[in-house]
């Protein structure tokens, strides 16, 4: 029988590397979720990627889009419906099948899209500047495999 304190132990050594992860998952969690500003206007990350999603890729459908972002339909849909208040994106139907909509940016969303692109740009390369003095190029490449694998466990089939 294994003794409570030996499970611990094991527990402890086991989690040291996890906790960091689980703390990472946490905090990009709640970084996703904020609102940002993008020229006077705000929005959650996973409003304005999704926005710019729309953009990259007019006339997709909330169901694509749903699968792409591993989200409900329900959450996807309550994102799109911000997004066509807002005024940045319409549904149009396809002609007989008032069943399906499409979804496309307006001129206003174009350009709210356009501003977070130029701003992702800035980001991006700000923070793997950064990354790159904190660690070398190679650790970041071998961050990113590692994400690419740890993607790949946790996508459903």
């Amino acid at each position: 029988m294994t003794h409570f304190s030996d499970i611990d132990n094991a527990y402890r050594k086991v989690t040291a590397r996890a906790n960091m992860l689980y703390e990472f998952v946490i905090l990009y969690h709640n970084y996703i979720y904020s609102q940002h500003t993008y020229e006077a206007e705000n929005c959650n990350m996973i409003e304005i990627h999704t926005l710019t999603y729309i953009d990259d890729c007019p006339g997709i459908t909330a169901t694509q889009l749903s699968k792409i972002w591993h989200k409900s339909k329900s959450a996807i849909s309550q994102t799109v419906k911000k997004l066509i208040e807002a005024g940045y994106v319409e549904k149009r139907y396809m002609e007989n099948n008032e069943k399906t909509a499409r979804l496309y940016v307006t001129e206003k969303g174009k350009r709210l899209s356009s501003v977070h692109k130029a701003y992702d740009v800035a980001d991006i390369t700000q923070t793997t500047a950064y990354l790159v003095e904190q660690c070398s190029e190679a650790d970041l490449d071998a961050f990113y495999r590692i994400i690419e694998q740890y993607t790949k466990l946790l996508k459903p089939e």
